[in-house]
């Protein structure tokens, strides 16, 4: 009985990175109590809510929702690979 050689499978190898996508991500985390920069005041969110499929930021002392686009937040880093 002849047994043919056989190849040891092949390790995977890591695939490529999508161009924008890596083990992180960063975006800007609005909530309750972060210090925020308008203009050239820092001020502080009150509360954040989702209004009309938009972001509405609500700061201290402020009526009215202010855009996240006005505000200025160092992003945060968010991890896009799971743990083993």
């Amino acid at each position: 009985m002849d047994i043919a050689p056989t190849l040891a499978p092949a390790v995977a190898e890591k695939p490529a990175a999508l161009p924008g996508w890596g083990e992180f991500f960063h975006m800007p985390l609005f909530r309750p109590g972060t210090a925020v920069r308008m203009g050239d005041q820092w001020e502080t969110v009150s509360h954040v809510a989702l209004r009309r499929q938009e972001l509405a930021i609500y700061l201290v002392g402020h009526e009215a929702s202010v855009s996240p686009s006005r505000l200025f937040l160092a992003p945060s880093a968010f991890t896009t690979v799971r743990k083993r």
